[in-house]
């Protein structure tokens, strides 16, 4: 399957009548992108979608990716759907760009990668947050050395949910129909930027808990982290919290907090390892500077800024920004999560895929 830089790009849809769909409908308009088939396992509202985008509908995806080649599917079911139907349209010659979380276990995303690679194929997360200006002028900070050594990170992150919000759809907060409580559903874009930004932790110990809601998985999480090269952090989510949402990397040349407008920037004059060899004052603090961090210039947002990258790198080669490998590390993170919330053990990374598969069946189970 080839395509010139002419021609249209075929796109297939897994899941059309997901109610994430709208977010999806300017990718799936622009003038070089051909809709030429959509499923998903009950007719509506798929059928009408079909009709709006004037493609056929199919129950079976499996006959729909026979049928139509697409050069790129999109899948937009539940999560617990996405490996297996990643790994048939990979299987059958489609690039993927699919929802996030990217699965339910790691080890589900490894096989999705796998099935990429051996078909030589792309394999996209819709992680738009990482496409935004206040988020890319962090992760240029953080790559140039402009925060020295990272030595801190903090992340808050309430997402009050009500009880409204579980009796709308069985399957939330449960084992079976999430794989976990605020970590998959509310929590993957905030670990995304995370890992995005300051890579994956290398150790972690958490402590998770059902504090108000009457769900079988985790309302409220508290993680310390530790990193590789040591320096440590902690993580907050909680739906039972109301406040505003910030993320803080700490380095010896300064700190920056990520929350709502431009990124706040304290800059340290001297380095502080510097700082704390040379100054002779025991109690001395360095000078610092606080201003906002210049953004670079907004190019394309959300959903669709998603769609324009996976056919930038189809069609001239490359990596999309969200892959699915730097993707996967959201995932990894939050299944160490859970694990040590679990288990009440401190978990290392890379983490164990068969002792998360072996702890995730036991809670299936009960």
């Amino acid at each position: 399957m080839t395509t010139t830089p002419s021609s249209p790009l075929r796109h297939a849809v897994i899941g059309i009548g997901a109610g994430i769909f709208n977010l999806h409908r300017a990718g799936l308009t622009l003038d070089d992108v051909q809709v030429v088939g959509v499923s998903d396992v009950v007719p509506n509202p798929g059928q009408e979608r079909a009709d709006e985008l004037d493609a056929p509908f199919y129950l079976d995806h499996r006959k729909m990716l026979a049928e139509t080649q697409p050069d790129v599917t999109v899948i937009i079911t539940p999560h617990p759907f996405h490996a297996a139907l990643a790994i048939d349209a990979l299987n059958a010659g489609s690039h993927v760009l699919v929802e996030k979380p990217i699965a339910v276990q790691v080890a589900e995303a490894d096989a999705m990668i796998a099935a990429a690679e051996a078909n030589h194929r792309l394999l996209a997360v819709n992680f738009q947050h990482r496409f935004r200006p206040d988020v890319q002028a962090v992760k240029h900070l953080i790559s140039s050395g402009g925060l020295g050594k990272i030595q801190r990170v903090t992340g808050v992150q309430p997402w009050l949910r009500t009880a409204a919000y579980f009796r709308q759809a069985g399957w939330r907060g449960t084992w079976k129909g999430e794989g976990g409580g605020v970590l998959m559903n509310q929590a993957p874009h905030d670990l995304d930027l995370l890992c995005y930004l300051v890579g994956l932790p290398s150790r972690l110990f958490a402590l998770a808990n059902t504090r108000c809601h009457a769900i079988e998985t985790e309302d409220t999480v508290t993680a310390v982290l530790e990193w590789p090269d040591g320096g440590q952090g902690s993580l907050y989510f909680s739906t039972t919290d109301y406040g505003p949402r910030t993320l803080e990397i700490a380095g010896t040349g300064g700190v920056v907090k990520l929350c709502e407008g431009a990124p706040v920037l304290e800059r340290f004059s001297p380095d502080l390892l510097t700082h704390m060899a040379e100054n002779p004052g025991p109690f001395a603090r360095p000078q610092s500077e606080i201003d906002e961090l210049p953004l670079p210039e907004a190019g394309d947002q959300g959903h669709l800024a998603v769609y324009k990258d996976l056919h930038r790198a189809i069609r001239e080669g490359g990596t999309p920004l969200a892959d699915g490998r730097s993707s996967s590390q959201s995932l990894e993170l939050a299944n160490a999560i859970i694990l040590s919330g679990q288990t009440g053990q401190p978990v290392d990374l890379p983490l164990g895929r068969e002792t998360y598969a072996e702890m995730l069946a036991g809670l299936l189970k009960r």
